[in-house]
């Protein structure tokens, strides 16, 4: 990882620590397999890589990584978050878990401390997820030593935050009975506008996970620092700086809805002030260690199938 002096004796730098985990497989880029993990491997050299998170791959596709080893190394490994593969009832989910498991022990086994698999991020069945279903997540899992952040599909309609509470508090009651604990992943876009959540959805989210001390990552949809219109979707699409910003404060600050939401929904990057020790939204104050605390435990990173759009819009806005 190449970090220069001054970015790591600044606030940035926990702030965007590995924040990035790159999805260069999933729409709207669609990479094909060979693009995406070459591209993986030579972001690990660049200047920026203290950015970069693990590359985001379904568990069903590790084998097709084996001929890519050799772009990796001990000291350069290949970190991995792995995407469970997607069920609609929860007899075919536990079949898809252990199969997804037994594709992730045996990558492990053939490639050894060249590859790091640390995280599975597992779309759960469709509608309020159910407690034994969670267990057995939570059993199977643990056993490779995953961090898990389940993904609770549900349409975005009038009935979609009351499906989140019901579906947070299940996730915190499991956590509340095992020494397990699982994370919820959250959905911040798509390449349609119907498929992004509102300002005050996504503050839901995050004002929920904080209540119940969940810890939450991200996914889709942010592609750029702060909010924004874009034309290629018609619509105004999250920005990471926001989402973050807003995430920590909620935490440090005990925010309402109606603040989180105004954080997220702000266009104004001047809002947002990086001082060298700080970050600041609208005099709301957040120090490095808080920031480092908070990245380490209940905000981890979000997906993104570019890299170098959300890199390239921060140095366009002054903020690199």
């Amino acid at each position: 990882m190449i970090i220069d002096n001054f970015t790591q004796n600044t606030s940035l730098y926990p702030f965007l620590n590995q924040l990035i985990d790159y999805a260069g497989l999933f729409p709207p880029t669609s990479l094909t397999l060979d693009e995406a993990i070459c591209n993986y491997a030579s972001y690990q050299l660049d200047k920026d890589s203290w950015m970069l998170g693990p590359f985001i791959v379904q568990a069903s596709r590790l084998d097709e990584l084996d001929p890519y080893i050799t772009l990796f190394s001990h000291e350069r490994p290949l970190t991995i978050s792995a995407v469970g593969t997607r069920t609609r009832n929860p007899t075919e989910y536990y079949k898809g878990l252990l199969a997804d498991l037994k594709k992730i022990d045996l990558f492990r086994e053939r490639h050894g401390q060249v590859v790091q698999i640390t995280t599975l991020e597992m779309p759960l069945p469709p509608n309020i997820p159910d407690l034994n279903l969670l267990n057995i997540t939570s059993t199977e899992t643990v056993k490779l030593g995953l961090q898990t952040y389940c993904e609770v599909p549900a349409p975005l309609n009038t009935e979609w935050e009351k499906t989140l509470h019901k579906s947070l508090d299940v996730i915190a009651t499991h956590n509340s009975e095992s020494p397990v604990t699982l994370g919820f992943k959250l959905r911040t876009g798509g390449v349609t506008a119907d498929v992004f959540p509102t300002p005050r959805q996504v503050a839901v989210a995050i004002k929920g996970c904080r209540d119940r001390n969940l810890a939450i990552k991200f996914t889709a949809g942010l592609h750029h620092p702060i909010r924004m219109y874009r034309e290629e979707i018609g619509a105004k699409m999250h920005g990471f700086i926001n989402v973050f910003v807003a995430g920590m404060l909620t935490h440090l600050h005990h925010l309402d809805l109606s603040t989180i939401e105004k954080i997220l929904a702000d266009e104004e990057v001047s809002n947002f002030t990086f001082h060298p020790n700080e970050i600041s939204w609208c005099g709301l104050k957040m120090t490095s260690s808080e920031i480092k605390s908070l990245r380490d435990s209940v905000l981890r990173s979000y997906g993104c199938c570019s890299f170098n759009e959300p890199r390239e819009d921060m140095k366009s806005l002054d903020i690199l």
